[in-house]
């Protein structure tokens, strides 16, 4: 890590700060799930003068809200994580910023960092969906001539993962179903930090060369393999 980063853990300030601001959102994420408008009250349901059902209402929405957030913070961490060992940090930084052992890092992170090589792991249920902001774009099992768009899509791939990477493996339900050889220097940055490969000849592998590549150990995994989706979005390298 750059030196001049400054760098130092949270204290008690910090943690007073960031729990009031976390505090303030959920009652404020709450207010707007019952309908309460800015100017209504109560402001949190602390206020006096106002019934039970309305504090239960308020109480509850908040639950909502903070299941939410639970799971979106797990989500973060594991993507922060990921990453950071994709581009070199140590496990020892992972664990202290978490605050947690070595050990329980490398046990959900280990993969991350094993071996020379490393391979583009796509992992997905077997559905299809559409992307919010452009219903146009399907991903997932979308079959035909859509699928190898679908498949090279946009993924969180950090640079050391785009310049080692030979293979794009695609998961679904746990199971390999697709390999792409990933053709030379054609990562391409489709919207900030999320990246899409080409195929040598925008084709998956026949069985041939994937038996081929597996063989000579350039290959990690081939259909019909076992693949465990991960924690953490679609993407995932896989080092071996």
């Amino acid at each position: 890590m750059d030196e001049g980063v400054k760098r130092r853990p949270m204290d008690g300030d910090d943690r007073g700060r960031l729990n009031l601001a976390v505090d303030e959102l959920t009652w404020a994420w709450a207010r707007t799930l019952v309908g309460l408008g800015d100017g209504e009250p109560p402001l949190t349901p602390y206020d006096a003068g106002h019934g039970d059902e309305r504090t239960q209402a308020v109480r509850l929405a908040r639950l909502r809200v903070l299941k939410h957030l639970g799971g979106y913070v797990d989500l973060l961490t594991e993507q922060d994580a990921l990453f950071t060992l994709d581009h070199g940090t140590d496990f020892d930084e992972v664990a202290d910023a978490l605050g947690i052992t070595r050990q329980a890092v490398t046990k959900r992170w280990g993969h991350v960092r094993k071996g020379e090589h490393v391979a583009v792991v796509i992992s997905r249920r077997d559905r299809v969906r559409e992307y919010a902001d452009d219903p146009r774009v399907r991903v997932g099992e979308v079959g035909g001539a859509e699928q190898y768009d679908s498949d090279r899509g946009r993924f969180p791939v950090g640079k050391q993962v785009r310049a080692e990477a030979t293979y794009a493996i695609v998961a679904v339900d746990g199971t390999v179903r697709r390999v792409y050889e990933i053709a030379p220097d054609s990562w391409e940055e489709v919207e900030p930090r999320l990246w899409r490969f080409e195929a040598v000849g925008k084709r998956e592998l026949d069985d041939e060369e994937i038996e081929t590549a597996y063989r000579a150990g350039t290959l990690p995994l081939k259909p019909g393999d076992d693949c465990p989706t991960r924690i953490g979005g679609a993407y995932r390298p896989h080092w071996f």
